[in-house]
């Protein structure tokens, strides 16, 4: 028989390597976590809207004076569909208001959706619950039909829609968070559990324009955690777009991810704007992370000590 000396850090090993392998541990609190991996795209063109300077935030991590997407990351874990949009989400300023933003996230999780979308979607969102119909007449990229829209803006007010192919649908105002982690929306209707949080404290990343830049290296912005039962339980991949917008008009600015070729400038009104127009994809694939074979580890260990 083998010392049982040895079966201890064998043991711990063991353990090391399934809690490696299991389940990804994201905080949603606007920041990067490991588990996420590499960027799934990363902007590649200034911003048309003003670019972010925490010195001249009241408080960085809630307000910034300037909107930018400077890259996406997104992962499938647990039931959960998890997208971080690092950069900055822009409010200028709690004290002297001058401009909002929102940032608008599409999702394309099964058959239907709307490939252009509709005026008669749920009558959710800010400026009298016009936000997502605000942006009826947008287009997206051939293969792309929206089934699923979220929308925030200042302090994480969140709205949701499901997207249906004849209009019609779920809609909700899901609240609001001013306290980050864990991404818990409050004073609103949220019967799926979607987390959302902001870190709007980036200084880095691409600067205001229409010219070539990078979002590289930015590793905080808005977060969301989904659970797959509200985008309709896909058991595989889901394509994601997200773009920022005026609150107030919903015109489009340049920013979207994937991004479009440096040269272009804020798109305007969405009834105008058609993202299959543009080179590239103006959008990501997501898919479930692998599920290790079970007891694989166990198996070797037991093997070992036969």
């Amino acid at each position: 028989m083998r010392s049982p000396v040895r079966l201890a850090p064998l043991l711990l090993l063991a353990a090391v390597t399934l809690a490696r392998s299991g389940s990804a541990a994201i905080t949603v609190d606007g920041r990067l976590d490991p588990d996420y991996g590499a960027a799934l795209a990363t902007q590649s063109l200034e911003t048309s809207f003003e670019d972010a300077n925490p010195a001249f935030s009241p408080d960085p991590v809630r307000y910034a004076d300037g909107t930018e997407l400077d890259a996406l990351y997104g992962a499938i874990t647990d039931g959960v569909l998890h997208v971080l949009v690092s950069g900055n989400l822009g409010f200028c300023c709690p004290t002297a208001y001058a401009h909002q933003e929102e940032f608008d996230l599409f999702i394309d999780s099964r058959p239907g959706g709307q490939h252009t979308l509709r005026a008669d979607n749920p009558a959710v969102g800010w400026f009298g619950g016009n936000t997502l119909n605000g942006l009826a007449g947008l287009s997206f990229d051939a293969v792309f039909a929206a089934d699923y829209w979220l929308g925030c803006t200042v302090n994480m007010a969140s709205a949701f829609a499901e997207l249906l192919p004849d209009g019609g649908g779920a809609g909700y105002d899901l609240g609001y968070n001013v306290t980050g982690a864990p991404g818990t929306l409050t004073g609103g209707t949220d019967p799926a559990g979607i987390l959302a949080a902001l870190d709007d404290s980036n200084g880095a990343g691409v600067t205001a324009g229409c010219a070539s830049a990078s979002g590289a290296g930015v590793t905080t912005g808005v977060e969301w955690a989904i659970p797959l039962a509200a985008i309709g339980d896909p058991t595989g991949c889901v394509q994601v777009c997200v773009l920022a917008a005026d609150a107030e008009t919903h015109a489009i600015g340049n920013q979207t991810l994937g991004p479009s070729e440096p040269g272009n400038c804020a798109f305007g009104a969405p009834a105008g704007v058609n993202l299959a127009n543009l080179p590239g994809n103006q959008y990501v694939i997501i898919c479930p992370a692998p599920t290790p074979a079970s007891g694989s580890t166990w198996g070797r260990i037991k093997t070992l000590y036969r």
